[in-house]
């Protein structure tokens, strides 16, 4: 046992807690029989658990591990033998590829810091609600490598209607005959937003974006004489009647001419067609021009998202 202060943590197994001001919290991997609560908590967070929600839906379908769920409950809400409930929830975290909390304040999110510690994991990032992921970073800062990036003030936003602007008609879900177009606008779009290329060979980032296609998740606009991508973007995670646009992105050459604003209108559009009524995103504070066409569209901040990155 490791005593730093008023925090405790027995490296030894799966139950980490903390105690500050007098609360103290104990993180555990949820059991099996637990994800379908841990998936309604998710759901009922709306927007800043459609992430861990959409990663929890796949992990009820899939046999194979490919992560697992942390979960705090509220002290006293669960009488005894009962099964556990959304309600018995306080915070919880998807430990994956990424370390996702959900519903963390500043105490729950350090707790999870020390499970994430003690556990010996590691994430390409730390994302979610900006209290609980910079509450993670506390604890993982002196103990992980420098981070590639820290974004501690993203605003996560929601469409609250249908879009203000018309819609492009010529955004529509993209075919495997565009993806030698498809595969550089993708990659610059990653290169723009995180600053470095995508990790990998070009091959397997192909083949990311190939299955990405194949799942309906990209939509584009193309140019009609050389099959130019002009915008694209995707819908990311889903989880119930939720969605996350992601990977946003207009050629330079086109930017300043409402293809944004068009194009977003029209992803919006795409999604609610397909039953996923409650769209949202997240997006870097800085990034002023994306944050103008968000709102244009009807996008209204509902939280503050952070990413460490690393």
């Amino acid at each position: 046992m490791i005593v730093l202060g008023q925090r405790t943590a027995h490296y030894g197994s799966v139950s980490f807690s903390l105690a500050q001001h007098g609360r103290r919290v104990r993180p555990r991997v949820a059991a099996p029989g637990e994800l379908s609560a841990a998936l309604d908590f998710c759901q009922a967070q709306g927007a800043n658990g459609v992430m861990a929600g959409a990663r929890i839906e796949i992990l009820l379908r899939t046999p194979a591990p490919m992560g697992e769920v942390w979960v705090l409950e509220r002290r006293g809400a669960r009488p005894a033998g009962a099964h556990l409930r959304a309600d018995h929830i306080e915070a919880l975290a998807w430990a994956g590829g990424n370390l996702i909390p959900v519903g963390a304040d500043e105490v729950s999110g350090r707790a999870f810091g020390e499970m994430a510690s003690a556990r010996g994991a590691r994430y390409h990032t730390v994302v979610g609600e900006a209290t609980g992921v910079m509450a993670v970073w506390q604890v993982l800062e002196p103990i992980w490598q420098r981070p590639r990036s820290v974004r501690p003030n993203q605003p996560c936003m929601v469409a609250l209607g249908p879009p203000l602007v018309e819609a492009d008609t010529q955004v529509r879900p993209a075919s495997l005959r565009a993806l030698d177009a498809l595969v550089p606008a993708c990659r610059a779009m990653f290169t723009e937003e995180l600053g470095f290329p995508p990790p990998g060979p070009e091959p397997a980032y192909r083949a990311h974006v190939a299955a990405q296609v194949g799942r309906g998740s990209i939509l584009a606009r193309l140019t009609r004489a050389d099959g130019r991508v002009i915008f694209k973007a995707e819908l990311g995670s889903q989880c119930g009647s939720w969605v996350q646009v992601q990977g946003v992105w207009t050629d330079p050459v086109w930017r300043g001419q409402g293809i944004g604003k068009a194009g977003m209108a029209a992803v919006v559009a795409e999604a609610k067609r397909r039953g996923l009524v409650n769209v949202c995103l997240y997006v870097n504070d800085f990034n002023t021009p994306a944050l103008a066409v968000y709102r244009a569209v009807g996008f209204a901040q509902v939280s503050t998202w952070a990413t460490i990155m690393y």
